[in-house]
């Protein structure tokens, strides 16, 4: 409604008027340019099967090349799964987390779709894992030092030195390494421990009746 002041000139009262509907028209324009701002956000979001919240489709991407399933599972999940992955497993073999897809991100994907600090630690298991396929290869023995190295003497020279702290270790044998014996004498004396252990386990335990 609009009030009117019966003292003023038809003039002014119908200027107040015309104020009043332009003000009307405003408001409501106002408020349709809002409902059409939200509508078009919310168009502009998808929701994330796994936490449930509303993301931008940005934040959406195919896993791996190899998915066929629709995107709906956001980044940060994603990358959520490949760290609980990393720490579960202990691996690098990584499954897609969409149901029933059984395809296993790639470096790339893992390094698309992860955070940085998952990604590096990713990339260090990865590397961890070529090397220790490579039979060149043996990992120091000093627990506090976490180095490797390629030992391409092998057998023929089995005293490897760590490059890195100076630990020495028994190439063949993958110990450290036993000092007054040559990996020959050290077998002798293993096997003879090996022996003793298996004696003691004869006669001191019984196997499990379900598993053996």
């Amino acid at each position: 409604s609009v009030s009117t002041d019966f003292t003023s000139t038809p003039t002014q009262i119908n200027s107040n008027y015309r104020r009043s509907q332009s003000n009307i028209l405003i408001s409501d324009f106002s408020s349709s340019s809002r409902d059409r701002n939200i509508h078009n956000s919310s168009k502009m979001k998808n929701e994330c099967q796994i936490c449930f919240d509303s993301h931008p489709k940005s934040y959406f991407l195919l896993i791996t090349e190899r998915c066929n399933h629709e995107i709906n599972i956001c980044k940060l999940c994603v990358s959520n799964h490949i760290s609980a992955q990393l720490s579960s497993k202990g691996d690098v073999e990584i499954n897609c987390p969409s149901d029933k897809c059984y395809q296993k991100l790639q470096h790339d994907d893992v390094k698309r779709l992860a955070s940085t600090e998952v990604f590096d630690r990713y990339d260090l298991l990865s590397l961890r894992l070529a090397l220790s396929k490579m039979p060149e290869f043996r990992w120091c023995k000093n627990s506090g030092c976490g180095s490797g190295q390629i030992h391409f003497e092998g057998d023929d020279a089995p005293i490897m030195t760590c490059e890195t702290c100076g630990e020495k270790s028994c190439y063949t044998h993958d110990v450290p390494w036993h000092t007054n014996f040559t990996c020959d004498e050290y077998d002798v004396n293993r096997r003879g421990d090996d022996e003793a252990t298996q004696d003691l386990l004869n006669r001191e335990t019984k196997p499990c009746p379900k598993c053996g």
